[in-house]
């Protein structure tokens, strides 16, 4: 019911307004969103909400949407682009206000051909492949935010060799999407290790899928090996979780006999025993620079000039006991600190 004049005397707009409470009446959204040309509903497409990271990033950007009046649908994609694909197509035909789509979810092809028609979109740790490159050189492509995984691979590298590590393993998703981003972190790890005479052989990587089994599994077999590694990096948590599980079975003290460091500092990994060493951001900085990016191009905000398209943001490495730390304090180059309690339980199990 409009605030405006028009209905009358305010015994009229009283008497109203008791019919709407008595007969529980509710506008109709739909009807709303066409006469006004905004629906207040942005969507979040993602590959995974299994994985921590994504759920994380999912609440965030849901109370970002929420501070700022909009309703957020989460679509997720099992790191499908063809999923992907079909859901652009859907939530055009919703009229969602908005998309942010994480990498791995939606390929350049499919982004192209959501056109003028479709939503507003802003892509977040996106996977740079050269189609993307070449059209975003040619200003083709959405906004993005993403983050700098090869100097996140370096951290890695640099925190084991001055651990003392020179022979050192790696696990890294190795096939399908988000493949991209996980070789940036494997290529910034390789070159920091050179940089340090240290040599990091093909032998010496094994490949996972992101899961804590996959983990598990590769971090056996490295562990079997005649050149057995005294660290590990894996380019992500669940599967340093699972390095962390397979290495306790084996009879594996870590870190006393192993080091091992992950990357994306989901909740979990400060939780697990030892607490996992990792590189990462905070999901809440990552949504909120992607959120800003996205209600600016929902809103029509001219950002030529203001702020670049394309932004990267700088990972951190959190220093715990996996990699032989003293819950020492996040290596940040903004000057941020964090602290974590460490005790001497096994590892967990199992994750989401």
């Amino acid at each position: 019911m409009s605030s405006q004049a028009g209905f009358g005397c305010a015994r009229r707009r009283a008497r109203v307004l008791a019919a709407i409470e008595e007969l529980d009446y509710r506008p109709n959204l739909v009807a709303r969103s066409l006469a006004q040309g905004r629906s207040y509903v942005l969507a979040l497409l993602l590959t995974d909400i299994a994985n921590p990271f994504y759920a994380e990033l999912s609440r965030d950007v849901e109370n970002i949407a929420q501070e700022h009046g909009y309703r957020l649908l989460v679509c997720d994609t099992a790191y499908n682009v063809g999923a992907g694909r079909e859901y652009l197509h859907d939530l055009a035909g919703r009229r969602v206000d908005g998309l942010l789509a994480m990498g791995g979810s939606l390929d350049s092809q499919g982004i192209r051909a959501n056109g003028l028609q479709g939503p507003r979109i802003v892509l977040c740790n996106w996977e740079e492949d050269a189609d993307f490159l070449r059209l975003a050189r040619r200003g083709a492509m959405p906004p993005a935010v993403g983050l700098d995984f090869a100097y996140g691979g370096a951290l890695a590298a640099h925190h084991l060799v001055e651990q003392g590590h020179r022979r050192i393993g790696v696990i890294v998703h190795g096939a399908g999407p988000g493949r991209i981003n996980h070789i940036s972190r494997l290529t910034g790890f390789r070159t920091a290790l050179a940089a340090e005479s240290v040599t990091l052989d093909d032998a010496d990587v094994y490949y996972g899928d992101s899961t804590i089994e996959s983990g598990y599994t590769a971090m056996t077999a490295l562990l079997r090996t005649q050149r057995r590694p005294s660290g590990v990096f894996a380019t992500n948590d669940l599967m340093a979780i699972g390095a962390l599980n397979a290495a306790y079975d084996l009879g594996q003290r870590v870190p006393d006999d192993l080091a091992v460091v992950g990357f994306d500092n989901i909740s979990m990994a400060a939780h697990v025993r030892p607490a996992l060493t990792t590189v990462g951001v905070a999901p809440r900085a990552l949504a909120t620079e992607a959120m800003e990016l996205l209600l600016r191009q929902v809103d029509g905000a001219d950002r030529q000039g203001q702020r670049p398209y394309h932004l990267s943001l700088r990972p951190s490495l959190i220093v715990r006991r996996s990699s032989g730390g003293q819950s020492a304090p996040i290596r940040d180059p903004d000057g941020d600190g964090h602290k974590d309690d460490d005790g001497a339980r096994p590892p967990v199990s199992g994750g989401a």
